[in-house]
């Protein structure tokens, strides 16, 4: 069914596509990610327990992501003093937490966040963001859930202030479509959202992810919560 705790493509595509909305290519947070589909006898070499995605199709779907050279784990707190005296640092953290605040991620698990780089060249990462938005929370925590920076990038404040409700269900109410020909999920442009209720669409040929109304409208009230703080000086600009 494309959709199940712990493996839900469409918010793995919902991140990465927030963090497309908010950040320039030099300073995404979300490393590139997509969703594949191959016949499943051969891709069975790779995962024998692999099924299809849907019963009767003989397709399966997985995901492809970016691999990230010399990263290492973030821990499951800010280095305040750091983030106080390292601009470089405290920008990538705070474009962090922006995002994982945004989506509402809950599953900290330690490898979840990553970063990358030295000094000025500090790059940090969300690599796992499928328990998050609609989603149940995880058993390991929620720590980068909360919004817990005091002051985020100047460039990042103001795309905030300019996002809109319009934009976010224009990029994020259908954020794959595919149609099944053969044994395989062509992609395909993606057209109007045929449900706006429901975050899997399946008809026929047809499959279309994207995030529900609900999750959209819940991406809008963390993003005009964060503008008020900033408006009210609540939240610092770096």
């Amino acid at each position: 069914g494309v959709s199940s705790f712990n493996n839900e493509p469409r918010y793995e595509l919902a991140a990465y596509e927030v963090s497309r909305l908010l950040f320039a290519p030099d300073e995404q947070v979300v490393p590139p990610i997509a969703l594949r589909s191959q016949a499943l006898a051969p891709f069975r070499a790779v995962d024998p327990a692999a099924v299809e995605a849907y019963r009767g199709t003989d397709a399966v779907m997985f995901m492809v992501q970016c691999w990230l050279d010399g990263a290492r784990p973030q821990p499951l707190k800010i280095d305040e003093p750091r983030f106080a005296a390292d601009l470089a640092y405290a920008r990538a953290i705070s474009r962090l937490n922006v995002l994982t605040y945004l989506i509402e991620h809950k599953d900290s698990n330690l490898g979840n966040v990553m970063l990358t780089g030295e000094g000025t060249y500090v790059r940090a990462w969300a690599i796992d963001n499928g328990v998050a938005f609609d989603s149940e929370e995880s058993d390991v925590g929620m720590y980068w859930k909360a919004l817990r920076v005091d002051a985020i990038d100047r460039a990042l404040a103001e795309r905030l202030h300019s996002l809109t409700l319009e934009n976010l269900r224009d990029r994020l109410g259908v954020l794959a479509q595919y149609e099944l020909v053969g044994s395989q999920w062509q992609p395909r442009q993606p057209g109007a959202n045929v449900d706006r209720l429901r975050g899997v669409r399946h008809k026929g040929k047809l499959l279309q992810l994207g995030l529900t109304s609900k999750e959209i409208g819940e991406v809008e009230r963390r993003r005009s919560r964060i503008v008020s703080m900033l408006d009210k000086g609540k939240l610092r600009v770096l």
